[in-house]
């Protein structure tokens, strides 16, 4: 009798941790599904112009329409081009300059009051100035997203190698270590929470400074395809456009998020629970 209670019990205990993984499965669907449901119904109930709205089957049909005449291809493709090489020239100039000022006090007296300056300035302001420089080309998009992830990153590398730990660098110095050896083997690392901040909060600034880019000069890419679809009144093209761009950063939001945990796998830190 008390094999047969026993086995009940572990048959019951796994239906209900199957329930909970289930439920718990469902939990991110819920915001998602109410939102299309509110955004079906204002439509259909008129509550907004179906003019000017699309309902979200419109939408998911012209996402397929365009998937596979390879509109959708082109346009993401010519952005990802854009953001890649935007993103990663303000990274990595973010990164050098950022250490030269977080390790030299001469730096810091020469460089870090001209960012604090050039920082604030919002990235959009720039972009008069990079058209004249560079005019309407690549090369205009391209410097408009590095330069806001440059002061981001830049910013967040000095934070972080500030608040090392000084005991850490007085170890160093008793192990006769170079400035370099300091930098890379205890600096860097110590930092590197603070440096993957930066890099995800840049990425995140760069599609914004991409989509910014392309609705004021060219004539591909996501921005510009949601700005000519608004033009000539195509609203399925225009929430196609921007279901693009949210379900790409999301993508590439994740992937930072991804290497920051496997850079950082060393950190115990507070998830939540």
């Amino acid at each position: 009798m008390s094999l047969t209670v026993a086995r009940i019990e572990r048959r019951a205990g796994r239906v209900y941790r199957s329930r909970d993984r289930s439920f718990e499965a469902l939990v991110p669907l819920i915001l998602p599904m109410a939102l299309l449901a509110l955004w079906h119904a204002a439509v259909v109930l008129e509550w907004v112009p179906s003019t000017l709205i699309a309902t979200p089957l419109a939408v998911a049909t012209d996402l397929v329409r365009l998937a596979v005449d390879g509109t959708l291809t082109e346009h993401i493709f010519a952005s990802l081009r854009r953001l890649i090489a935007g993103f990663g020239i303000g990274a990595a100039g973010g990164l050098a300059l950022g250490s030269w000022i977080g390790v030299s006090r001469g730096a810091q007296r020469s460089i870090e009051p001209t960012i604090s300056v050039l920082a604030p300035i919002p990235p959009t302001a720039w972009i008069p100035l990079l058209i004249i420089l560079f005019g309407i080309q690549e090369a205009s998009k391209i410097w408009l997203i590095a330069l806001g992830v440059l002061f981001v990153v830049t910013t967040n590398t000095v934070s972080g190698i500030r608040h090392v730990d000084l005991r850490f660098v007085e170890v160093a110095r008793v192990c006769e270590k170079s400035r370099s050896e300091t930098l890379w083997f205890v600096l860097l690392p110590a930092a590197m929470p603070a440096i993957m901040t930066g890099l995800r909060l840049g990425l995140g600034l760069s599609w914004i400074l991409l989509i910014a880019a392309e609705l004021i000069a060219a004539n591909r890419g996501l921005g510009w395809f949601i700005y000519d679809a608004r033009n000539f009144s195509r609203p399925d093209d225009m929430i196609a456009g921007m279901v693009c761009i949210g379900f790409l950063g999301a993508v590439s939001d994740r992937l930072m998020l991804y290497a920051q945990r496997h850079v950082l796998r060393w950190q115990s830190s507070y998830d939540g629970n």
